[in-house]
């Protein structure tokens, strides 16, 4: 939407690089074009930011570009005020928000799966080629630990309902010829405490989805991590640890 997509543009063109990841629902729960999907209409959630985007997809594509539609879940202000039933909230009745004060919907509630699928399908109409999930997660920390979540969590886990969720979305979006990806923490490789958190097996959705999408931020990993002092100061020996525990 803006100059700098020209210079990404020739960048495509004269490396190797082939896709480009675009954002359709942001971190803030806005569809960034005017998108027909009705319950997002009549939140005011699609906001202008892609002027025309049929047109947008056209150019990517005379490029060989390969388009991924980035769509955040459960990270959603606009559905959360529009329909509090579908908020998440802290035991004081506030809603559940990250450090930036976006608030999250509940990752057990089938009808926030029904519209993240419905935004989806509309940017496969637009001519994406693949969906990429993101904050396809449970929300951290001590508030969000609290939360009233409607169901008993020791039946039905956090990791069953974002393993369902994403079950839900490629079976629906398969049937209209979208793969499925999903970007999951790095911690989760190897940490039963982190996927217990947040709900992202790895070896499950490794099952479930076309791809996933590690992100393996060496700033992510604790001192000692790896048998590394500080992680953070040797990326490459941080990422290599992670990919081979992943295989």
């Amino acid at each position: 939407g803006n100059d700098a997509f020209e210079d990404l543009l020739t960048l495509v063109d004269e490396t190797e690089l082939n896709a480009m990841v675009i954002d359709v629902k942001n971190d803030g729960g806005e569809i960034t074009y005017r998108m027909s999907q009705e319950t997002a209409q009549a939140m005011g959630a699609c906001i202008n930011y892609i002027r025309d985007m049929e047109g947008f997809i056209k150019k990517l594509k005379e490029h060989g570009v390969y388009t991924i539609a980035r769509s955040v879940c459960f990270k959603d202000p606009y559905l959360a005020a529009n329909y509090p039933q579908l908020a998440l909230k802290a035991p004081d009745g506030t809603a559940v928000v990250d450090g930036h004060g976006l608030a999250w919907v509940n990752p057990y509630k089938e009808e926030v799966w029904e519209y993240l699928v419905d935004v989806a399908k509309e940017a496969g109409k637009v001519g994406f080629d693949d969906i990429q999930f993101d904050y396809v997660r449970f929300p951290i920390g001590s508030v969000a630990e609290a939360a009233d979540y409607g169901v008993d969590m020791t039946v039905y886990t956090k990791q069953q309902a974002i393993t369902g969720f994403l079950s839900y979305a490629a079976e629906e979006l398969h049937a209209v010829g979208l793969p499925v990806t999903a970007d999951v923490f790095g911690t989760i490789i190897g940490n039963e405490t982190d996927v217990k958190q947040v709900g992202q097996d790895y070896v499950e959705l490794g099952e479930t989805i076309d791809a996933i999408c590690p992100m393996v931020y060496p700033s992510h990993y604790g001192n000692g991590v790896f048998g590394l002092a500080v992680p953070d100061a040797q990326p490459y020996e941080t990422v290599l640890a992670a990919m081979t525990d992943s295989a």
